[in-house]
């Protein structure tokens, strides 16, 4: 009956079948969707009439019964009638009685005892038996539903005449593929046509096109963002490579034979690994040609690299370990993932750390630089030429619509919101992140599987084959009693073999070769002993079953005692004298091995239903091998925890009796229905272990490579709570835990390291010392690709739904969640960690003893002593104004860049300075004249000159003090062109006669923007906030240099000491650093140095401004001092 293709029905109105209209309707649909199909003749079995066989159905058993000649004949009073005589004999099918032995005819029935209980009418035709243990669901009519009136029939079976397997494909891709297998009354929700793996590697193969078009959706994005077909070229040739030269050391190298379905799935991982650092690259590059548009591309290279080289090395090698950690598995594919996804990225961080800067390089030289230049008129000539024009200037507005929207996003709005709300943003994941690990680990967690090996889920749940493995298989009876939880769960004890796999642990397709046990012996009168007793053991524990129809094998050694007994001597024969009754038990080695062979001839020539002992032999005759068998009171479950209940109270029993056996008995061991046990054991088992060993390597290796303690656990903290919370999703999607949801959850940390260790990485390389100024860096530098990263994945996630391969969409699912979750992880929650606990300076840092020398932050805003961490930096700075005392000291302002309002980006970039020697201070030649400067600039000047007229340096005097910027670099084009204006201005008087005022104005601003810092570069709005208290405010008139008072109209009605209205008021906090040049005297020292750099005159300190229509500020020194601080 198994053998035969199967088709489960229900009622469409979720009614009873068992009524007239439902009956027929299944003959009907089986007439149009099979019997109809052209090949159905072919294919279906045959009766002496040379005529299809009919189904066995209900309709059809029914109609046999009253004589019908078709189901679709049958009456309402034939059915009653059924439902009657099944009423009536359904209790002795339940209990056992009604069997098939006793459907026949009389002289049948009588050789077995039990039928004789069974009513005539039952056992009259085989009809009823079949119907209720084949065709109607086991509830129909069960003991509890044996009183209903009208008993409810859920489900009905259908067997066709024709065979299961490949030849059933053609007819259900032509008429059962389709959701139309209904029609007013019932429905086809079910089948068993043999032909899962076939429709498995049917759709792989038609299914393609989805993980095709996600991958393609990927390297659009590329293409999109970075608008170059040739980068997005090169980047999936390095995809391809890895995965080619991985593929070489998978089978070459490791020595893997078996490369599993799920190994696959690498290519789009990959692909989405390789697109974030593209993005990241790219977003390096086009930020060092902004900064240095006139370097050059070996600079740029090298200045890119500098941040990226460390960022992939951070990124690759905490992903590979991660990856490489789920190893341990004890399931084969996830073992064999692991190593080729792990090589996968290891590979490709060679092929990015190469290709993308050549890349970029062969780019630069030879594309970006291909321009073809077409005259005015050209685009005149044709209508298609203007609509062309016309498209293009569209395209380039939305373009830069884009990029200015983008940039208000990740630039100003993203910064902001983290650092205004960072609060809101640490409670709220970390909720979710406690959420998620209470979902996955305590209630409901994961739901472990449910379904044998051999039918594991391929397809989504509402597939007619899914459905039927999953929810119909053991509805019916004929297949609860042999694959479901009514049966009994065996206990077999083998002796002779050690449990020993010695075949290749990464193929499940190589079982390896038996190993025999040297030791074994059960001839000897002591193992006889101890089988007999061991017997009467079993006989008394608790969990065993006396079966009645499947004999045990635990008590051979009774049923051989009993043989020998029976054996009368014979003088006349004396080959029988030595195999009888003569002989006392135990017998002897010899004895024994002959008369068990004999016992089991004899029992083979009787002809009766032959009794297994238990005995195996090899092929030379020799006793080999002794199985013993016996029935439990334990029933097959597919409930974890009973299963488990059942091993270990077996386990446990049968290892200590072990110990009281003989050397020849004392390597037994014993096994059972335990397929699924074993799968559920390590599903549950190690999936949180594997994840718990990728996250503490992960940890492990991001130390290694930022060598910062904070920074590496705050990252690991947020990689846990992204695969905790994707865990948890998972779980209120009822995903079960099969091996390939297990795959995806140990992938799980490997996945969500990429984008938190972009800002991690950042975070460390800022130039910026305080954690604040450090998190707005890091989130204007990476936010754009890490959220273009995410939106790439999350749309070849959406690609691979409707993927009817389970496998696919489930990835598309899993990638979609894993990475969107990861994106809110690293922006939100590890930025906001950061802003609270981030270490500052070189806070954190593990340092080598070796190491003389710590990172140097030229944005230091307090530099007091009072920090924990980078103490020694201001002593390596005191050391060295020590030593040379002739540097010269400069108030430092970051200058404001455009107008004041109310955006984040002037709150950012509020002016701070710094109380430090200024590190880009310009010593220069003396390459003009000093003529036409301020007295008191002037007086500053010769006491510079005085002090430092050893070194033969003077310093080209500017009427404004210069600011300076973590991220000025003097040499590109503007900051170059501004500087030849500046030297032009410092070598001739301030007359207004030698230039026009533009050009003077020109000249002017060029002096007072030179220190003028990258735009994209703001540091966050914390950085205004003083670490000391405010001196004396500083709120004076603002206006331009004093010889170019009378430039125009619009600057000559200002005076020095006001403001020219455009500003309420200014408030800025001056502050220097007092050094103590010698231990004696400090106060003294401290104003004589001062005194020395013309730092205590009377002279204004001019505060320049980046913007034409915006003047300078004029700062009137004040002889007061406040806590050490001029204002």
């Amino acid at each position: 009956e198994k053998s035969y293709s199967q088709l489960v029905f229900m009622s469409t109105t979720a009614g009873s079948l068992w009524n007239l209209q439902a009956i027929q309707s299944m003959c009907q649909i089986e007439q149009d969707k099979i019997r109809s199909h052209v090949h159905f003749r072919d294919l279906c079995q045959r009766t002496e009439a040379n005529e299809c066989c009919p189904s066995w159905s209900l309709g059809n058993y029914i109609a046999v019964l009253y004589n019908r000649s078709s189901c679709l004949e049958i009456t309402q009073g034939d059915i009653s009638h059924t439902l009657a005589l099944l009423r009536a004999c359904a209790p002795d099918y339940h209990r056992g009685t009604l069997t098939p032995s006793c459907i026949g005819p009389e002289t049948v029935r009588q050789k077995h005892s039990q039928c004789a209980q069974v009513p005539e009418k039952c056992t009259r035709f085989n009809a009823i038996y079949q119907l209720l243990h084949f065709l109607v669901d086991r509830d129909f009519l069960s003991p509890q539903t044996m009183e209903y009136q009208v008993p409810s029939l859920k489900y009905s079976l259908l067997f066709l005449p024709t065979r299961k397997g490949a030849s059933m494909m053609g007819i259900y891709l032509d008429n059962l593929e389709s959701w139309d297998l209904f029609d007013n009354y019932t429905s086809i929700t079910g089948m068993d046509l043999g032909l899962k793996q076939k429709l498995f590697q049917h759709y792989l193969l038609l299914d393609t096109k989805y993980p095709v078009l996600a991958i393609l959706a990927i390297f659009l994005s590329i293409s999109f963002y970075l608008r170059s077909v040739f980068i997005t070229l090169m980047v999936l040739l390095a995809v391809v490579s890895s995965l080619m030269i991985s593929y070489f050391l998978y089978k070459v190298a490791f020595r893997f034979t078996y490369f599993p379905f799920v190994n696959l799935t690498a290519v789009i991982i990959l692909s989405s690994i390789c697109a974030n650092h593209t993005f990241v690259f790219f977003d390096l590059w086009h930020l060092s040609k902004n900064q240095n548009p006139s370097a050059g591309l070996s600079q740029w290279v090298s200045q890119t690299m500098h941040h990226f080289a460390y960022l992939m090395l951070a990124s690759c090698f905490t992903t590979g370990a991660a990856f490489y950690a789920s190893y341990i598995s004890n399931i084969t594919a996830i073992r064999c993932f692991a190593i080729y996804m792990g090589t996968s990225v290891l590979v490709s961080l060679v092929f990015l750390m190469t290709w993308l800067p050549s890349s970029a390089v062969l780019y630069e030289r030879y594309i970006a630089t291909t321009c073809i230049y077409k005259p005015e008129d050209y685009w005149n000539n044709t209508g298609h030429k203007t609509v062309a024009l016309s498209l293009r200037y569209i395209l380039r507005g939305l373009q830069n619509t884009l990029s200015e929207t983008s940039k208000l996003l990740f630039e100003k709005l993203l910064p902001c919101g983290v650092i205004k709300f960072r609060y809101i943003w640490i409670c709220w994941f970390a909720a979710l992140a406690i959420g998620g690990a209470y979902i996955s680990c305590s209630n409901p967690k994961l739901k472990l599987p449910t379904l044998e090996t051999s039918s594991v889920q391929v397809f989504r749940l509402s597939h007619p084959f899914e459905r039927y493995d999953s929810e119909y298989c053991h509805q019916f009876m004929f297949e609860r009693l042999e694959h479901g939880e009514g049966q009994r769960m065996p206990v077999t004890i083998v002796w002779g073999v050690l449990p020993v796999d010695n075949g290749d642990h990464f193929n499940p397709k190589s079982n390896g070769t038996l190993v025999a046990d040297a030791t074994f012996a059960i001839q000897n009168p002591d193992a006889q002993k101890w089988l007999l007793e061991f017997c009467q053991k079993v006989k008394n524990k608790t969990f065993y079953y006396p079966d009645t129809e499947h004999k045990s094998t635990v008590c051979f050694m009774e049923e051989f005692l009993r043989w020998m007994d029976s054996r009368q001597c014979s003088q006349r024969d004396h080959s029988f004298n030595l195999c009888c009754n003569q002989f006392s038990f135990p017998y002897g080695s010899e004895v024994f091995l002959h008369c068990i062979k004999i016992m089991l001839l004899e029992q083979g020539k009787e002809g009766a239903e032959t009794y297994d002992l238990g005995l195996r032999f090899d092929g030379e005759g020799n006793l080999a091998a002794l199985v013993l068998q016996f029935q439990t009171i334990y029933h097959y479950s597919f409930n974890y925890s009973k299963a488990k209940q059942f091993y270990e109270e077996i386990n446990l029993w049968v290892t200590e009796e072990m110990k009281t056996a003989p050397v020849g008995l004392q390597n037994g061991w014993f096994t059972s229905k335990l397929e699924l046990y074993n799968l559920q054991h390590s599903l549950s088992t190690e999936t949180m272990v594997v994840m718990g060993l990728s996250v503490a390597i992960s940890f492990v290796v991001l130390l290694l490579t930022t060598w910062n303690v904070l920074l590496s656990i705050f990252s690991v903290t947020a990689i846990a709570g992204t695969v905790l919370v994707t865990v948890g999703l998972l779980v209120l999607l009822e995903w079960q835990l099969n091996a390939v949801e297990s795959l995806f959850i140990s992938a799980a940390v490997g996945l969500s390291v990429d984008f938190t260790v972009n800002y991690c990485i950042s975070y460390h390389l800022c130039p910026h010392s305080d954690r604040l100024s450090r998190v707005a860096f890091s989130l204007k530098q990476m936010s754009c690709a890490t959220a273009m990263a995410a939106s790439a994945l999350f749309s070849a996630g959406v690609i691979l739904l409707p993927a009817t391969v389970l496998a696919y969409r489930k990835l598309g699912i899993f990638i979609m969640m894993i990475k969107c979750i990861s994106c809110g992880f690293a922006s939100f929650f590890f930025q906001s960690l950061c802003c609270f606990f981030g270490p500052e300076k070189n806070c954190g840092q593990i340092l080598w003893p070796c190491a003389h020398t710590m990172k140097d932050y030229s944005d230091d805003s307090g530099l007091d002593g009072n920090f924990a961490c980078g103490g020694s930096e201001k002593q390596n700075r005191l050391r060295k104004v020590q030593e040379s005392n002739t540097a010269n000291e400069q108030y430092e302002l970051q200058p404001l860049s455009r107008k004041l309002s109310d955006s984040f980006d002037n709150s950012t970039s509020t002016s701070k300075l710094s109380n430090r020697l200024s590190e880009d201070t310009q010593v220069e030649d003396n390459r003009c004249p000093r003529t036409g400067t301020h007295p008191s600039l002037e007086r500053e000047r010769r006491n510079l000159q005085e002090t430092l007229a050893d070194q033969q340096v003077g310093l080209c005097q500017c009427p404004a003090l210069q600011t300076s910027s973590p991220y000025k670099h003097s040499n590109s084009e503007t900051e170059i062109h501004r500087e030849r204006l500046c030297q032009d201005c410092r070598c001739r008087k301030y007359d207004k006669s030698h230039l026009p005022a533009a050009d003077i104005y020109k000249i002017h601003r060029c002096l007072c923007s030179l220190g003028s810092s990258f735009d994209m570069l703001n540091i966050s709005s914390e950085t205004s906030i003083s670490d000391f208290e405010q001196g004396l405010k500083l709120a004076e008139s603002a206006s331009s240099c004093p010889d170019v008072l009378e430039l125009s109209d619009s600057y000559s009605q200002m005076e020095r000491g006001y403001l020219n209205g455009k500003r309420d008021t200014l408030r800025l906090d001056l502050r220097e650093t007092v050094f103590d040049i010698s231990p004696g005297g400090s106060q003294q020292n401290s104003s004589s140095w001062k005194n020395r750099f013309g730092l205590g005159s009377e002279g204004p300190v001019v505060l320049p401004n980046s913007q034409p229509d915006m003047p300078d500020v004029w700062i009137k020194r004040s002889s007061a001092q406040s806590s050490g601080y001029n204002s």
